[in-house]
């Protein structure tokens, strides 16, 4: 087992090699965008009351610059990371072995095709989830830097983009790479469809999920509302206690909406507050998991019934 995950390494050393070193950049660029973020010292100007420093304009613009030129490209880059590291790695890990036709002695010669395949899977999955982890923890410095005076914690900002949920996409998509590998015994076509089949069934499933915690939400006076809450709607109180939307509005106060000023009626919040972030985000990830799970261990029965070529 020892020499065959060797194998496997040195097989996908390439991948490797340029994903680690691609994502050790992109981990040192986060903390040092962010390191500059927090040197501004924009944090007080942020504050939703108070009293802010004269400076705040100036301050302003410094940390919008820094935030436009550096810290979006870098989200745009950590945003992509998990799906490459899982397409790179996962897609030709048993594709190219049957497509090159090594598999046929590799099959007639190992003592179980069940050992073969852990042997090759283990060591890219381990990879795919530090490299993603990593990915996840720069993600959560950058999101720390350009929300200045919250807790992100406990706050839904950049969710599903940092963190926990990082890693385990790029576990989601590995494990399908390797499952589409294992049918189709084609590189390119595995990579084509894991990403087309693999992203939208993380959107599905996060949309499933989104729904199901909306349902959780809790109204909260709009004075009330945390900054690192996760907004589901927003009603009007009337005077007779009822909650209604802007159509609502509209038939109880007609003129309302004629009105150039915002409508003198209390707004109230649906929200999901900010101290169950980590709650929701667990329960992404597992959901997530489980899914990656189920596919890697289909791909062994798939492996253990496919012919050879």
């Amino acid at each position: 087992m020892r020499d065959s995950i060797r194998l496997t390494l040195k097989m996908h050393r390439f991948e490797l090699i340029a994903l680690i070193a691609f994502t050790a950049f992109v981990f040192v660029a986060a903390f040092w965008v962010a390191g500059q973020l927090d040197a501004v010292g924009y944090g007080p100007c942020a504050v939703d009351r108070g009293p802010v420093p004269a400076n705040c304009e100036s301050l302003g613009r410094e940390w919008y610059q820094i935030q436009e030129s550096q810290a979006s490209p870098l989200f745009g880059f950590l945003a992509i990371l998990p799906f490459a590291t899982g397409l790179f790695l996962g897609g030709p890990l048993i594709s190219r072995e049957i497509e090159r036709g090594t598999t046929r002695l590799a099959w007639s010669i190992a003592p179980s095709r069940l050992r073969w395949y852990l042997s090759r899977m283990l060591p890219i999955v381990a990879a795919v989830a530090v490299v993603t982890f990593a990915a996840g923890i720069a993600a959560d410095r950058l999101t720390a830097a350009i929300s200045p005076n919250v807790d992100i914690a406990n706050a839904f900002d950049g969710f599903g983009q940092r963190g926990l949920l990082v890693a385990v996409t790029g576990l989601v998509m590995a494990a399908g790479a390797i499952g589409l590998g294992a049918v189709t015994g084609r590189v390119l076509p595995t990579v084509i469809l894991a990403l087309i089949l693999g992203t939208l069934g993380i959107t599905g499933v996060t949309k499933l999920h989104d729904d199901f915690t909306a349902g959780e939400a809790i109204l909260v006076d709009g004075e009330y509302v945390g900054r690192g809450d996760r907004y589901v709607d927003q009603f009007f109180r009337l005077s007779d206690g009822r909650l209604v939307d802007w159509n609502g509005l509209a038939e109880f106060d007609p003129g309302a909406m004629m009105r150039e000023e915002e409508p003198n009626y209390p707004i109230v919040s649906l929200v999901i507050p900010g101290s169950r972030y980590r709650e929701v985000e667990t329960r992404q990830a597992v959901v997530l998991g489980g899914i990656a799970g189920l596919m890697l261990a289909g791909t062994a029965v798939i492996v253990q019934r496919r012919r050879p070529g």
